[in-house]
């Protein structure tokens, strides 16, 4: 499962739950998150892969998804390969975490940043119509070091 960084894991966990982010761990040998997860959080129609996207270490590590912003839409994303960090904004401020091969991440209108560390393939799924795009609206919200792993 995702590792959290400078907090206890149980009141991370709490902290992101109640922000709209839920952390899955793919079963052994699995691919693909469970039927059970994606029927959870996303509508008939919206279940499927939209992407399958291979994410270098950028240059800029607070521009694009490096940026604090948030979606429109529900979004579960599975990270197929590499390791990369993602902070959320809480009530009790941000929560850091290390997602790797094997974690799913469910966001559900969350404010959020990301950044890789290593090349990582992610398998996108988010919610609106089929020909719909996953757009990010930045919020403004200044950067800030990323902690370190």
């Amino acid at each position: 499962m995702a590792q959290v960084i400078d907090r206890d894991e149980a009141s991370a966990l709490d902290l992101l739950g109640a922000s709209g982010v839920h952390l899955h761990v793919l079963p052994e040998g699995a691919a693909d998150a469970s039927d059970v997860i994606v029927a959870a959080a996303l509508l008939d129609g919206e279940r499927q892969i939209r992407a399958e996207v291979d994410i270098p270490v950028p240059d800029d590590v607070d521009a694009g998804m490096g940026a604090w912003h948030v979606n429109a839409v529900d979004e579960i994303h599975v990270v197929a390969s590499g390791q990369g960090i993602m902070e959320f904004v809480t009530v009790d401020g941000i929560v850091s975490i290390v997602v790797g091969t094997g974690d799913v991440v469910e966001i559900h209108g969350a404010e959020h940043r990301y950044r890789p560390l290593t090349e990582q393939r992610w398998l996108l799924r988010f919610g609106g119509p089929a020909d719909g795009e996953l757009l990010a609206t930045q919020t403004g919200r200044a950067a800030g070091p990323w902690p370190p792993v």
